[in-house]
């Protein structure tokens, strides 16, 4: 039950990394905000954080706390207020490949979803989906 119980945050922690990588060059807003992560088949995960541009970027902070390493492909697209992004990183035995789509504004919201492949599994999971929603909130307190 433990090892979910890490698994689940840094899921959480791995989304809210995706999204800095969605925002490419730091485009999110510096400042405080609520970032709600809703992993398939568990409750949501609320948390602060502050962004600027020192912190916003996926190399610093790949699968949020959890060790990757070794990312082979890093990419965004962007169209039509869509960005769309995917990664294929090492964590520990796994190669782990997430694609996300996003839609808002990074200066003020944005929602989106994230999937995460593991192969070989990681936990006993092969897959894992999660809904994102970010809210700016104003400046880091």
């Amino acid at each position: 039950m433990q090892h979910l119980l890490r698994f689940s945050a840094a899921l959480v922690l791995s989304a809210t990394s995706a999204i800095a990588f969605a925002a490419g060059d730091g485009a999110r807003k510096s400042g405080e905000w609520e970032i709600s992560v809703t992993v398939t088949g568990q409750s949501t995960n609320t948390s602060k954080v502050c962004i600027d541009a020192a912190n916003d970027d996926i190399a610093a902070m790949a699968g949020g706390g959890v060790a990757q390493s070794g990312c082979a492909e890093s990419q965004t697209e962007s169209a039509s207020g869509t960005i769309t992004i995917r990664s294929v990183c090492q964590q520990g035995n796994s190669t782990v490949t997430t694609t996300g789509t996003l839609s808002g504004d990074l200066a003020t919201g944005y929602q989106g979803e994230v999937v995460k492949n593991y192969s070989p599994p990681l936990y006993g999971r092969t897959e894992v989906k999660s809904t994102v929603e970010g809210r700016y909130l104003g400046d880091c307190t």
